[in-house]
């Protein structure tokens, strides 16, 4: 089974596409495979599968969370997920800042903690620009952030502290070279690069995003997006460095970046010992080695996106050796996109060969994000 997450927002799709992968080429099933709640205007991102659920990242502003389904069982309704709950929420404000480290939510993904008491789950967060961690418990139902900081490598980094210590949101991870951002509660200490801070780009809002003077105000533009682990580390995307950043999983240590991409990234995925980056119109490969390395990630591209496309999310079938791969053309509700699938050909070759792709659907009425093969 095939799942796609669109853009969303007012006027977009709100819900996840299932397509049965077992015919060819695979057909839609469901455009409402997400059952049993109402998401108001979603803006639906990262989609994980883990602890026997499906963890849908939700990156609407008014609601920056993510929630969890249950698995469909082998029925007619296959292509459905039973709604579990809100598996992590924000913390906001009086005026609806944010509070903490979680806020406008892209990526998720989950890791054994290094000190075997449980597993933790990995948040990359748009507007507070920082890789929040956040404890999992009640059989993977809940997550909770913790009150702190919770890199050990960031509280050892008093050199960079002011006179009154260093201050951070809750649940941070790997922080942001800019604290200062504009839906934040609270202004956290700047990291710098070379200590793993992530960069961050400003626009000017319009529109409903003007304050209430009528003056725009800047909005977070480019920031933290997809993330990553293999072998001990955390690998994200610092999209307007166009690098990929390494933090140790056991204390958040920084240990250095990749050279940057000729795009900034957005996806990540991990297939037969390679990491997959979408970069602009391409889509590039390195081997991962053990330990993973700055100087270990050697990225080639191995395929471009059509004419006026970039690359979106990526996803694989273990069993068949295919590729799925999303194509974004414009942005948002206002831009629309394509899937394609390829066959990979045999897995000692390598980097990999894309074969020649099919076209698995085309023409949406919104952009779409992220994809999902679930077996």
């Amino acid at each position: 089974m095939l799942l796609v997450s669109f853009h969303g927002g007012a006027g977009g799709i709100g819900n996840v596409y299932a397509y049965d992968t077992s015919s060819a080429p695979p057909t839609l099933n469901s455009k409402k495979a997400l059952q049993g709640v109402t998401l108001t205007n979603p803006e639906l991102r990262g989609l994980v599968s883990a602890n026997s659920m499906l963890y849908v990242v939700n990156g609407a502003k008014g609601a920056s969370n993510i929630v969890c389904f249950t698995l469909p069982g082998k029925t007619d309704q296959k292509y459905h997920f039973g709604y579990v709950g809100e598996f992590l929420g924000p913390s906001l404000d009086a005026k609806g800042k944010f509070q903490n480290a979680i806020g406008h939510p892209y990526a998720l993904l989950f890791a054994a903690s290094q000190d075997g008491s449980g597993t933790n789950c990995y948040v990359a967060n748009q507007d507070t620009n920082v890789v929040a961690q956040a404890a999992v418990s009640g059989k993977g139902k809940s997550a909770k952030i913790a009150k702190g900081w919770v890199s050990a490598y960031l509280k050892g980094l008093t050199g960079i502290c002011p006179k009154n210590g260093c201050v951070f949101l809750d649940g941070t991870f790997a922080a942001s070279q800019n604290g200062a951002l504009p839906d934040v509660a609270t202004a956290a200490t700047n990291v710098p690069e070379a200590n793993g801070g992530l960069a961050v780009e400003f626009a000017k809002a319009t529109g409903t995003d003007a304050d209430v003077t009528g003056k725009s105000k800047p909005k977070v533009q480019n920031s933290v997006r997809d993330l990553a682990v293999s072998n001990g580390v955390l690998l994200v995307c610092d999209e307007p460095a166009k690098v990929i950043r390494i933090y140790s999983l056991a204390d958040g240590t920084y240990q250095g970046a990749s050279k940057a991409l000729a795009a900034g990234p957005t996806h990540l995925a991990i297939f037969n010992g390679g990491l997959f980056v979408s970069a602009g119109d391409q889509l590039y490969w390195s081997a991962l080695a053990n330990p993973v390395t700055p100087g270990g990630l050697v990225f080639a591209s191995v395929l471009t996106a059509p004419a006026g496309f970039k690359v979106g999310g990526v996803t694989f079938d273990e069993k068949t050796n295919t590729a799925y791969v999303a194509f974004q053309q414009g942005t948002g509700t206002t831009g629309t996109g394509s899937i394609y699938s390829y066959g990979l050909g045999t897995k000692a070759v390598l980097p990999p060969v894309f074969g020649a792709g099919t076209v698995v659907a085309s023409g949406f009425a919104d952009t779409p994000e992220f994809l999902l093969f679930v077996d």
